[in-house]
């Protein structure tokens, strides 16, 4: 069936979509509205679907579609409320978690449009032009066997040529964000309508003949107040501009090896001093990230980090009952060193932490059991409170993936409480690694949106037991797991990737400071780039550094990271930097 329309006085024809979507409502029986909410809003014409920043529509038996030989063509409206809220992922096929990955359209973290398509690593092509928030935009993508275009507008905003052919998965159609598994995220914050799909590459005048322009515009929701973790009257700096510091040294605790080891994933550095020895943990696995093979491993630095011993287990979990043990934290506490271990069963379900205890006779770690519960993963050091108990950061595994606490009795580290911190209304998707700053009674906790790159802050004035809503600071940072707290000259510090320009990259690692007894950061320093010729450890332009973590000794700042010297799936190597206290002074 093809559609008529007018130009210049004359009737032509409009090639027919093979599948279309009015999204003017959020019950249908060809897509599902997962994650968070969809409202009716006026339309291009009539009505149209404005999605709340955690909403993701998914298309019901969906997974073949855009997979012809020929190509695919892909339009649809949409009408963005939000700048500077990371990747808007306004229509895609990917489940990033399994693998499958095909497509995605989005509003990007620089506010531009931008087409990415899978030739073994991402190819992308972005429009100049910058949308127009509360306006309509037309949105259009066309696969040719060997090009695609972005198209905006009935205009062509560009094309990246195609070596291979885009994979075909079983991932979905998703507009609005990607459903990777359970977890909702790459949100977008708008309007959409009228979404089609042609099983074919139309042609450029058939593109331009399905825009028209269109003069509805939509309020865009007013922007919220920000926490402050940012000292306002401080420039952020930005990647390029940032200083280094000086004087740090670099090691590396455990190199990727898998052709020696057969290990190919690592992650979640924790690191602790006892007794005059450097220990460091991490998650470490012969198969893929947050499976059943997932074991609990270390090794021990004798002389300050510069080498290491080889890999020793804490635990390997059970396969008898799917007991996977995976990365944690450490606490040295009087003769004592525990590790607390994220675990979980199957395909991380039923996360759990479980407690053991070095035995320096025999050299082995013994199991004390299960200790906090309800999803708690902790994700760095306990830190004793002036209250006489311990507050252990971390995040739940499910339930939206709010941050959390856990608390202990006192000294008695095999009895911890966990306490969920609240999401502020507006905070929908997140993944909600967390850390801790603690003065006092006051605490406050640093958490890693997910759907954003930009830091997540709340208060506790009582010791961690009640808290404000976790909800968006001014402070950007990277969707990384952070790192704060306070060294003993009285700065607070946060270790993740925080520069102005630097939006969810994972480079450069980066510390912020504060100045002694002040409450905001108000310095940026680099610790290394991705780029790292000097070495030692890897060198990559996309290595992503993160998940870090830290202790401080002797006057100096122990800081240990995953390093994925340019690989995806976690891949990564562990490696250690130190920093002398001296070289974090703000003047």
């Amino acid at each position: 069936m093809q559609h008529l329309y007018w130009l210049f006085g004359l009737v032509l024809s409009l090639p027919a979509a093979d599948r279309s979507w009015p999204l003017d409502s959020p019950i249908s029986k060809s897509y599902a509205v997962k994650g968070g909410k969809a409202s009716v809003v006026a339309g291009v014409d009539g009505k149209s679907l404005a999605l709340d920043g955690a909403a993701v529509l998914e298309v019901i038996d969906s997974a073949r579609m855009t997979h012809k030989d020929e190509g695919f063509s892909f339009l649809i409206w949409v009408n963005p409320y939000a700048r500077d809220a990371g990747q808007q992922m306004i229509a895609a096929k990917n489940v990033y978690s399994l693998n499958q990955r095909e497509w995605g359209v989005m509003v990007d973290e620089d506010n531009r449009f931008r087409l990415y398509l899978r030739q073994g690593d991402w190819k992308t092509v972005a429009a100049k032009a910058l949308p127009k928030l509360g306006h309509w935009h037309q949105v259009g993508v066309v696969v040719r066997p060997n090009l695609a275009e972005l198209w905006v507008n009935g205009k062509s905003a560009g094309s990246v040529k195609l070596t291979r052919s885009i994979p075909h998965t079983q991932a979905p159609l998703t507009f609005g964000g990607v459903n990777d598994e359970g977890r909702i995220w790459q949100n977008y914050f708008g309007a959409l309508d009228e979404a089609q799909l042609f099983e074919r590459s139309l042609s450029a005048k058939e593109m331009a003949a399905l825009y028209r322009p269109v003069s509805v515009t939509h309020k865009v929701p007013a922007a919220i107040p920000r926490r402050l973790l940012w000292d306002e009257g401080s420039l952020l700096p930005k990647t390029s501009k940032a200083e280094v510091l000086e004087g740090v040294s670099f090691h590396v605790i455990k190199k990727r090896e898998p052709q020696v080891d057969s290990y190919v994933w690592l992650h979640g550095v924790a690191l602790a001093w006892h007794k005059g020895k450097l220990y460091a943990s991490f998650g470490h696995n012969k198969g893929a990230e947050n499976t059943l093979t997932e074991e609990g491993r270390y090794c021990v630095s004798e002389d300050g980090g510069k080498t290491w011993s080889g890999v020793r287990t804490i635990d390997v979990g059970t396969e008898a009952d799917d007991l996977a043990v995976s990365h944690g934290v450490f606490l040295s506490h009087g003769e004592s060193l525990w590790a607390f271990m994220g675990s979980f069963y199957g395909k991380r379900e039923r996360v759990h932490t479980r407690a053991y205890l070095f035995d320096e006779k025999n050299g082995k770690w013994q199991p004390k059991g299960t200790v906090a519960q309800d999803g708690f993963w902790p994700m760095n050091e306990p830190v004793k409170m002036a209250d006489g108990n311990w507050i252990m950061p971390g995040f739940i595994v499910g339930k939206g993936n709010p941050a959390a606490v856990a608390l202990s009795a006192g000294d008695n580290l095999k009895k911890w409480k966990t306490v969920i911190i609240p999401r502020s209304s507006r905070v929908k998707n997140m993944w909600g690694e967390s850390s801790v700053i603690v003065d006092g009674s006051t605490v406050v906790n640093i958490a890693r949106y997910g759907a954003k790159p930009l830091a997540l802050a709340a208060t506790s004035k009582n010791y961690g037991r009640t808290w404000t809503t976790s909800a968006e600071s001014n402070l950007p940072m990277a969707t990384s797991k952070p790192c704060s707290g306070v060294l003993s000259n009285g700065q607070r510090y946060l270790i993740c990737s925080t520069t102005a320009d630097g939006r969810g990259r994972r480079s450069p690692l980066t510390i912020a400071v504060s100045q002694p007894g002040q409450k905001t950061f108000s310095k940026v320093f680099v610790i290394r780039h991705a780029v790292f010729a000097e070495g030692p450890g890897e060198s990559h332009p996309k290595a992503g550094l993160s998940y870090p973590y830290a202790v401080e000794y002797r006057g100096s700042l122990y800081v240990g990271y995953s390093n994925s010297g340019g690989r995806g799936g976690n891949h990564n190597s562990a490696e250690l930097a130190v920093i002398p206290l001296k070289s974090l002074m703000v003047p």
